[in-house]
Parts: structure tokens; sequence; C-alpha cells
């Protein structure tokens, strides 16, 4: 579900830390408003949810997402990261899961 995009953190998929991103492809970053690289540039968008609080991140700065947390209300949490291929397909890729506090 993607939404109307009028405010930061309303125009990104709604994903919790069990979703399957298969078919995501790339995410454009709208509204990125924090520094988490510390290079002086806003790199990502925390979007709060009923369910769970998202981080995507632009780290190479190319204006889409290359990185996703998901921390859901119950403590469980996944990452994933976003890869292009040589063949030129691309697709998300989750690089950590669990819970947290176990």
């Amino acid at each position: 579900m993607v939404n109307s995009g009028d405010l930061p953190g309303l125009d990104m998929p709604d994903v919790d830390a069990h979703s399957d991103l298969g078919g995501l492809g790339a995410v454009e970053l709208h509204h990125p408003t924090q520094d988490l690289t510390g290079h002086g540039h806003p790199d990502s968008e925390s979007v709060q949810g009923p369910h769970s609080i998202d981080v995507w991140s632009d780290l190479d700065h190319d204006g889409f997402a290359d990185h996703l947390t998901v921390v859901d209300n119950d403590g469980d949490y996944s990452a994933w990261e976003f890869h292009h291929h040589t063949d030129g397909t691309s697709e998300w890729v989750r690089t950590e899961q669990g819970h947290i506090g176990k």
C-alpha cells in the first residue's frame, strides 16, 4: 500500500518485520529528514505506522532507499538491503531479523 505523499513518510510502502519485499522494487525517498551517516546530508526517513516504525535510508545519496530497518510494536525486527545485480535485476534482500531482547 502506497499512501498520498503529501507529508513526509506518507508516500512510503506499508511494511512490517514479516513483510515479503520480493516485488517491491526501488523506493524513492522524497523527504529524508535524518542524517544517519553523519555526512551533513539528510539520508533517512522514519515512518511511524500503527504497527511498526520503519527507517528507510539512502546511504549512497541517489534518491532511492538502499536500506530498510523495521521494528514492530511487539519487538520483532528486520533489516533489508536493496541489491542491484550485474544482469540488470534488483531485489530487496533480508539481512537481519529477530526479536528485541532475544
